[in-house]
């Protein structure tokens, strides 16, 4: 531990669990340097600087601490340059984690991402059991970003830009995700939570995901069945894609990208907002749907699951519209929004436009209309 006295006279002492030390002191029964389940090993190498003359008896109070974590501490006097700052790298199954820390004139300890007053050894122990989980991000688990940095982030979202080659619509749950060719990289499985969901469903999803980035492809094939995704980084540092249940929907990969670097709906899909002049007399509301999207080039998805979930048949539903000239988002938004449907204007990860079609949150119950008159073989917007 530091001594008080001046810079040149400062003495280091290092708690260093090695039987070859003078100062060792027996590690606890369980070692929390042991491998993780995921084959990892992690050491932690703690080093802290201090300026303040009385930095030596504050120092003692947090010997305990580091020695009871089973890390390399080592506090020393606080040099020209000195910056707290956090590193990893990988040895093969070796991960070695050092992290720079400052000790305060009031006894606590300043790292790069944390901040422990004096005392705080359980929170210590804590983030350092993390660290030797999870590495020097610690866990995921309620970060931004699912708890990768911006270059994991980044590389995954590059990865789920790739397109879907195959159609998987009506397909069971399991030969669609198999069909998506999601990326070898980032391993998909379902959580227990998942498994429950759609146990001893048969329910097939209806949507034509072929074209579309796995990202959203995975993500709205999931949403018919009440689930989502979301990446996970292992204690072993890979990431994986986790199908989890879709309580929380900020917690899951979206159904579609509304804001990206420089896309607003406008530049995602100028075609929506280009003006036409239309009139419609009681046609089905579907293939009104399908026929903007054949103009405007710009898919129209539904949500079926949902909508189905609320008694609503698309093509039982008639929409009439006097003539007047509309720019198509406007049309979309004019025709669904008496059947509590709203619309949203997004994009998949390699920017392709798409329309969601899903039901308001906490709508009421669907109105009721006369039925649709029979289907012609005209275009509804001609």
């Amino acid at each position: 531990m530091l001594l008080a006295g001046s810079r040149a006279d400062a003495q280091l002492y290092e708690v260093n669990p090695s039987r070859n030390d003078p100062n060792y002191r027996r590690r606890p029964a369980t070692d929390p340097n042991a491998p993780p389940p995921g084959g990892v090993e992690t050491r932690i190498n703690v080093e802290i600087f201090a300026g303040a003359e009385n930095a030596g008896f504050e120092a003692q109070r947090w010997e305990s601490t580091f020695e009871r974590a089973g890390v390399y501490l080592r506090i020393r006097s606080e040099m020209p340059g000195d910056k707290l700052s956090t590193h990893e790298k990988q040895l093969g199954k070796l991960r070695e984690v050092t992290l720079v820390g400052q000790l305060e004139r009031d006894g606590s300890l300043t790292f790069e991402t944390r901040k422990f007053k004096a005392g705080e050894s359980s929170a210590v122990l804590e983030w350092l059991n993390e660290i030797k989980t999870y590495g020097a991000q610690g866990s995921p688990r309620g970060k931004a970003l699912w708890g990768l940095n911006s270059d994991q982030f980044d590389a995954l979202f590059r990865a789920l830009a790739g397109p879907v080659d195959q159609e998987v619509a009506e397909l069971p749950l399991d030969e669609a995700i198999r069909g998506l060719g999601l990326p070898e990289a980032y391993p998909f499985r379902m959580s227990y939570g998942a498994k429950q969901v759609v146990a001893n469903s048969r329910a097939r999803s209806r949507l034509q995901l072929r074209g579309f980035a796995h990202g959203t492809a995975l993500a709205l094939l999931l949403s018919q069945y009440g689930l989502g995704f979301r990446p996970e980084r292992t204690p072993a540092g890979k990431i994986e894609l986790v199908a989890i249940p879709a309580d929380d929907a900020t917690s899951v990969w979206p159904t579609g990208w509304e804001k990206l670097e420089g896309a607003s709906p406008v530049t995602i899909a100028p075609k929506l907002f280009q003006q036409t002049q239309v009139e419609l007399k009681d046609q089905k509301l579907g293939e009104v749907l399908d026929a903007i999207a054949q103009k405007t080039s710009t898919p129209v998805v539904l949500d079926y699951a949902k909508i189905a979930a609320r008694g609503l048949d698309v093509n039982s539903v008639s929409v009439t519209v006097e003539r007047h000239r509309y720019a198509w988002f406007t049309l979309l938004t004019r025709i669904t929004s008496p059947s509590f449907l709203s619309i949203k204007v997004c994009c998949d990860e390699a920017r392709k436009p798409f329309v969601w079609v899903t039901p308001l949150k906490n709508a009421g119950a669907v109105p009721r209309r006369r039925p649709a008159r029979p289907a012609a073989n005209v275009d509804p917007l001609n």
